[in-house]
């Protein structure tokens, strides 16, 4: 398959036809717009219901602060992690001066790559997979929509 992973629920039967079969697109399709986004659905509410049920047949000790204090402590750790994560993230993007890495692709130019590496493309980039499922090679988004049009 020859389209990008990030872009692949946006796409149409006739965009998928034209890497497979009119069935196989149409199953795709449904697939990524209708039954993966109602088993998410179908997952959350019955952990809704999951949760009503055990508060509703909890006793009173199982629903004291001193029951749910591991329970808050270990939210607030990952809240917290994820907060200095973040903040690290954002103040490692402000540091421009820094040399960046990034591995060569024989798909993607030696010019596209230096400008992905000083920044001047952004963050964007579409990442393309095999029949396997596995990442073939990745682009900037500039390059993407050159290769589109």
């Amino acid at each position: 398959m020859n389209f990008p992973i990030i872009d692949v629920s946006k796409q149409s039967v006739a965009q998928f036809a034209t890497e497979c079969s009119k069935g196989r697109a149409m199953r795709t399709v449904a697939w990524y717009r209708v039954v993966r986004p109602a088993l998410v659905l179908c997952m959350w509410v019955l952990a809704a219901v999951y949760i009503r049920w055990c508060l509703a047949n909890a006793s009173p000790e199982e629903l004291s602060l001193d029951a749910f204090m591991p329970g808050i402590t270990g939210i607030a750790a990952v809240a917290a992690a994820m907060t200095v994560w973040t903040i690290g993230r954002q103040m490692d993007a402000i540091n421009t001066h820094r040399a960046r890495r990034m591995p060569v692709s024989d798909d993607v130019s030696l010019d596209a790559t230096r400008e992905i590496a000083v920044g001047n493309a952004g963050r964007c980039l579409v990442a393309y997979h095999d029949d396997d499922g596995a990442v073939s090679h990745v682009v900037s988004m500039p390059e993407f929509e050159r290769q589109t049009a």
